[in-house]
């Protein structure tokens, strides 16, 4: 099926360049305590992403930040640019991640484990020139690389100290993925802000994609049905998305759409068979507004 699925090829060819130099060592001072909250504006640019505000400092090619609750503003002046925040975990390397990306979403199951195993995912921003890109996510210590999954852009993020707090912040509906299904709360908002949590045991994204009203899950069935290929002719243009987020992991992300149907799904290859999430029945129709 033809939504979104430059999402996942993007992910695949943007990890591949920009992780060949997320091996940075990262050494900094820890700054002052930070509030509870902060709003760190990113810039992202064919070429570069920086972080500025929010109590953020950086030296060497490397953002320092304090643990915490962070409200990450992302902009884009030329270009449609999305961020996505990781970390390495269990002696997986950048190095490691290259060609496994490329190969889990060919339907590896070999990499797609290495990279579940491997990665954390902590979110991320779609943004576009005049239409920033809002997200919310508590970070706790560690080294974080910042990916652009449009493109070669890649930064270094460290993160220090101790968390003030644990809570994400106000948000007015809930989208919570299960393994192969989505929950959501009873109001989801056309505009606003809202909670993507993963409560299952792969990594997930959420990808919301406008549809013509008429369009049943039958409707939705039969397109399936045919391999997942082709663009339906019930899709329409709006769509949001939030980054990949890991098992046990929540976000906040904002996003402004025109009120009406929208098919909600994931195209995470799965663990087991290497098919995206999607064609495996992790897909639902909601409406907003």
């Amino acid at each position: 099926m033809g939504i979104r699925t430059h999402r996942t090829k993007a992910i695949a060819a943007a990890a591949s360049a920009a992780l060949v130099v997320a091996t940075v060592a990262v050494t900094a001072a820890v700054p002052a305590q930070a509030a509870t909250s902060h709003t760190v504006k990113v810039k992202m640019s064919d070429s570069a992403i920086t972080f500025s505000g929010g109590g953020s400092s950086t030296a060497n090619g490397v953002t320092t930040l304090h643990a915490g609750r962070y409200h990450f503003h992302v902009v884009s002046h030329s270009g449609d640019h999305i961020l996505q925040l990781l970390r390495f975990k269990n002696g997986y390397t950048a190095q490691q991640a290259i060609g496994d990306f490329t190969k889990a979403f060919q339907g590896n199951v070999p990499a797609v484990r290495r990279i579940d195993n491997g990665v954390v995912f902590r979110g991320g921003a779609d943004a576009k020139p005049k239409h920033p890109g809002d997200m919310v996510v508590v970070l706790k210590p560690g080294q974080f690389t910042a990916i652009d999954q449009n493109g070669d852009a890649v930064a270094q993020l460290a993160v220090v100290g101790h968390a003030a707090t644990t809570s994400l912040g106000q948000h007015t509906g809930t989208y919570t993925a299960f393994s192969y299904g989505w929950g959501v709360s009873k109001q989801l908002p056309a505009a606003g802000t809202v909670k993507v949590t993963n409560q299952a045991d792969q990594p997930h994204f959420l990808v919301m994609q406008r549809v013509k009203d008429s369009t049943t899950n039958a409707i939705v069935r039969k397109s399936l049905a045919k391999g997942g290929n082709g663009n339906p002719p019930w899709l329409l243009k709006a769509t949001a998305d939030s980054g990949v987020i890991s098992p046990g992991t929540s976000q906040l992300m904002s996003y402004d759409l025109p009120a009406g149907k929208y098919f909600v799904a994931c195209f995470w290859p799965d663990y087991f068979t290497g098919m995206p999430h999607f064609l495996m029945g992790m897909w639902k129709l909601v409406t907003i507004g």
